[in-house]
């Protein structure tokens, strides 16, 4: 009896293990990989595929693995180590572009002219443009609200005037002309005022992308100044990218970018982190935690990080 209890419980331990593989083998074959990657750190090169890339970038995949080959190099040529791989799907690290209000912001600014780099000169500039805007959007939103207001209380009246000769059942044509003279200036002046709120509604598009722009440089540059909690605009993180692991999974994020140096800068930083590496304090390092877009080179910071993990 004690030998077919001890079968039984044998069985239905191999049948959960069983279970656990059928239902989460991807998660478990991650986590085999990043474990054996945490104790045998780059004895073998980590594999990387690239995954959803949202079509806002307007990044070909060819670009972007092209970028990643380039970032590759900043740790495999001074290593003289294989540590990245590319392969087509199922690689130990996903990489993502995820388009949201940082890149959108950026390529509004772009789209009008306004240059931005992560510089206390670029935040004052930025600030001084935000300040005009702002005063201008604000004396715009009142002469329309004015307006849109006269405009309300001339269509109360001339509907008053429609109802009250719709009542009657009759109308002289001098007052037929009358209504149709104010129904045609009332169409003109909401004409005038659609004109006017798309004018102000540009400005405000622009106003959210500066101050979701500068939000971003009060956390990346550390400005002792309240963020701008203007509705419409998005307070300021920091990531521009982000590696994570989830339930073992391992992925690159990419959420903002300027330009391909700076995009392979920062894919080298997250590669770094994809081996194991951690932040350091020489802001002219690769693994410096804001990204400057420095050249693509380590520095005496980032080679020491480098060697405490790949020992």
């Amino acid at each position: 009896m004690r030998k077919l209890i001890s079968w039984i419980l044998l069985l239905a331990s191999l049948g959960a293990a069983g279970y656990q593989w059928h239902t989460k083998k991807v998660e478990l074959r991650a986590a085999a990989r990043l474990m054996q990657a945490r104790i045998f750190p780059c004895s073998a090169p980590i594999t990387y595929s690239l995954g959803a890339l949202d079509p806002a970038f307007n990044l070909p995949r060819e670009e972007l693995a092209s970028a990643l080959r380039e970032a590759e190099t900043a740790w495999e040529t001074p290593s003289r180590k294989n540590l990245f791989e590319f392969q087509a799907g199922s690689g130990t690290v996903t990489i993502n572009l995820i388009y949201d209000s940082r890149q959108a912001a950026l390529d509004k600014l772009k789209g009008l002219g306004i240059k931005t780099d992560q510089t206390q000169e670029s935040y004052k500039a930025l600030k001084a443009r935000y300040d005009e805007l702002a005063a201008r959007a604000d004396l715009a939103e009142a002469g329309l609200k004015a307006r849109l207001d006269g405009y309300k209380q001339r269509e109360t009246v001339y509907n008053a005037e429609v109802a009250y000769l719709n009542r009657r059942g009759r109308a002289a044509p001098a007052e037929v002309r009358r209504v149709n003279r104010t129904r045609a200036a009332l169409a003109r002046e909401f004409a005038g005022i659609k004109r006017v709120e798309a004018a102000a509604n540009a400005d405000l598009d622009t106003l959210n992308a500066l101050a979701t722009t500068l939000n971003q440089l009060i956390v990346q540059l550390n400005i002792d100044v309240q963020q701008y909690n203007r509705a419409g605009s998005f307070i300021g993180r920091y990531e521009e990218g982000l590696y994570k692991i989830t339930n073992g999974v391992q992925t690159i994020d990419v959420y903002k970018y300027t330009d391909r140096p700076q995009l392979v800068s920062l894919l080298a930083h997250e590669l770094g982190h994809a081996l194991g590496l951690e932040h350091v304090a020489d802001p002219a390092s690769l693994m410096f935690p804001i990204n400057k877009g420095n050249p693509l080179r380590l520095t005496a910071t980032d080679t020491a990080e480098f060697n405490r993990v790949c020992r």
